[in-house]
């Protein structure tokens, strides 16, 4: 027995099976295997599997952990918050998609390894703790993104004539991890930097510090900002279809921002204080006594002009962040509305689907049992018939036989009569008794062949 432990835990650590903690003598180390990974103990080297973007749980997308423990004891997994664990894979007759994961397994070891799949929806680091007993070992897992599932378009939230406005692509996968495609990003109101008002942007592959790239985005700055509204349309991910059970994908993405010609307020602001300024002076020209007077009331009316400037520019703000929030909340509610319509239009044909689908298999199998019982009636019927059939005939040759049996006793019997009174006759009348008794014998005789055909006698010569 403790050679065969020795065996299971030296060949457990070839296949990096960690065990941990120290246990009693007399019980058996845990041990775990963690299918495809050499060293999933630590966080800077998780296990990496793809994320269940099919939204099916199969090996493809899951990590087998096989723990090996004592006989009658009890192996529990313990996901983190970014893990999901199920106890066996999809199959037709028991699906399984993301939702049907949990964060604790236990499962009783019958002495052979036990196993749990191990799935993410994230490519963050997340963890399994595996114990039994005293023993436990914690596995690190990470997810691989899917395919580019939605668009996403940043904007400024304001910005001012003669700066540049820059706006950011995103391409992420049915989960929300960031990965790389291209889009096509059209403007209305505005041109990119090089004057063209169509682009097609590919968002970068990977996070790289030194140049400021972030996977899945790209940035692209556009044309020295004139007063207006710019319109920012990114569309693209065509060949892209839903996930049933999951969000739709977002293939297009539509949002605004407003070039605010600040300089020109300020300049209609100073304006007008110049003219009041003007105004004040001429009306206290003559009040030259009350210099000082004149002089605090200017100095008022410039704070009260350069409170009104602060102010108007405050209100400015506010407007252009309003109009931002009014926008912005418009586009979210026109697409929770659409993407609602759509889930909602899925869901009512699903139900369709799954309603015909099983009204026609209840008329197949009812359409089925009708025509199985009529079969068996047909079948008893059948037998029935071929019963009372065989009985029949039985019973008519056995009648006719009989007939015929008595038919030719009784024959026997009056040919005997008609021989004993012939010979008994006297010999005088033996000439005309032997021609009257062959004349009655071939009557008789012809008689019986007429009415049994198949036992004929021969006549009388």
């Amino acid at each position: 027995m403790n050679s065969f432990k020795k065996i299971s835990i030296a060949t457990a650590a070839a296949l990096a099976i960690v065990g941990l903690s120290v246990a009693p003598s007399s019980a058996a180390p845990l041990a775990v295997t963690v299918a495809a990974a050499t060293n999933a103990t630590t966080s800077a080297a998780p296990a990496t599997v793809a994320v269940p973007s099919s939204n099916v749980i199969t090996s493809g997308n899951t990590i087998a952990l096989a723990a090996t423990a004592d006989t009658g004891t009890n192996v529990t997994f313990t996901a983190s918050s970014t893990v999901k664990l199920v106890s066996a894979l999809n199959t037709t007759d028991a699906p399984k998609t993301i939702a049907s994961g949990v964060s604790t397994l236990t499962i009783a070891s019958a002495g052979s390894a036990v196993t749990a799949y191990a799935y993410t929806t994230t490519t963050a680091v997340g963890s399994v703790t595996i114990t039994n007993g005293s023993y436990s070992t914690i596995v690190y897992i990470s997810g691989i993104a899917g395919a580019a599932y939605n668009l996403g378009l940043s904007v400024p939230s304001a910005t001012a004539v003669g700066t540049v406005p820059t706006i950011a692509l995103t391409t992420t996968d049915v989960f929300g991890n960031s990965v790389s495609d291209t889009a096509t990003v059209t403007l209305i109101g505005s041109t990119f930097a090089d004057g063209s008002v169509t682009k097609s942007l590919t968002t970068a592959t990977a996070t790289n510090t030194s140049t400021g790239a972030v996977l899945g985005t790209v940035t692209a700055a556009l044309a020295t900002g004139v007063a207006g509204e710019v319109t920012v349309v990114a569309t693209g991910l065509s060949t892209v279809t839903a996930v049933t059970g999951l969000a739709a994908p977002v293939k297009s993405v539509i949002t605004k921002f407003t070039i605010s010609d600040l300089s020109g307020i300020i300049a209609t602001l100073k304006s007008d204080l110049a003219a009041s300024i003007a105004a004040l002076s001429a009306s206290n020209a003559s009040r030259t006594a009350d210099a000082a007077t004149a002089a605090k009331a200017l100095a008022d009316a410039k704070a009260l002009a350069d409170a009104a400037t602060a102010v108007a520019k405050s209100a400015a703000d506010k407007a252009l962040a309003d109009a931002k929030v009014a926008s912005d909340k418009a586009l979210a509610d026109a697409k929770v509305a659409s993407d609602k319509a759509l889930a909602d239009a899925k869901v009512a044909s699903d139900k369709a689907l799954a309603d015909a689908d099983t009204k026609a298999k209840a008329e197949a199998e009812k359409a089925k049992a009708l025509a199985d019982a009529a079969l068996a009636n047909a079948k008893a019927e059948a037998v029935t018939a071929k019963t009372a059939a065989d009985k029949a005939l039985a019973d008519a040759l056995a009648a006719a036989k009989v007939a015929s049996d008595k038919a030719l006793a009784d024959a026997k019997a009056v040919s005997d009569l008609a021989l004993a009174n012939a010979k008994a006759a006297s010999d005088v009348a033996a000439a005309a008794a032997k021609a009257t008794y062959k004349n009655e014998y071939n009557k008789l005789a012809t008689k019986w062949n007429k009415a049994n055909p198949k036992a004929k006698v021969a006549l009388k010569k």
